[in-house]
């Protein structure tokens, strides 16, 4: 009990501080795209069958011009997404069905010169993975307009319809603005 409640404390603080942090790790997000002017992206989760895969597609959808577009994950290849995931996906006119989750391999750090994960334990894996450059490495929370009460853009597995919309509206605003970068550093 106590450890659980530390554990919320220490949450709302780290939140708090991304909050007041954010506008200027979104300018230095934004300006680092523009120095990097990254011709291939990839959006790395958990398991690449939320979110990860569901940004590729709309990032794909909104055609940046000869930007090599995937998605990856850290374990068990081969899964399709969650069904909420393509349920909700498809209200938003979005078809990932097709998907199979794939891992995070040596050939993708090399290849992909922006990698976008979405919590703190994506990065936490990603940056303990050899070959990775921390100069090509972004949140993704990093780049929604508004703070959105916390940095992370957390995992909607296992939860109801209502936490894939909040998920997938946040993931929708941070990838226009991804696109929106990519277009003004052709």
């Amino acid at each position: 009990m106590l450890v659980r409640t530390a554990r919320r404390f220490a949450a709302r603080v780290r939140d708090r501080i991304d909050g007041i942090l954010h506008q200027r790790r979104r300018k230095r997000a934004l300006e680092a795209l523009q120095e990097l002017r990254p011709r291939s992206v990839l959006f790395l989760c958990l398991g690449n069958v939320c979110r990860s895969p569901y940004a590729e597609r709309v990032l794909t959808s909104l055609r940046p011009d000869g930007v090599t577009v995937d998605s990856a994950g850290f374990i068990k290849p081969g899964r399709p997404p969650a069904d909420l995931a393509m349920e909700v996906a498809s209200a938003r006119g979005i078809e990932h069905s097709d998907h199979r989750s794939r891992t995070l391999s040596a050939a993708d750090l090399e290849a992909f010169e922006a990698v976008f994960f979405f919590d703190r334990h994506n990065e936490t894996r990603l940056l303990g993975t050899a070959g990775v450059r921390r100069d090509r490495v972004f949140w993704m929370g990093d780049l929604q307009p508004e703070y959105g009460g916390r940095r992370a853009i957390l995992d909607p597995w296992g939860k109801p319809r209502e936490e894939f919309e909040r998920v997938f509206d946040r993931i929708d605003r941070c990838v226009r603005e991804l696109e929106r970068a990519l277009r003004s550093s052709e």
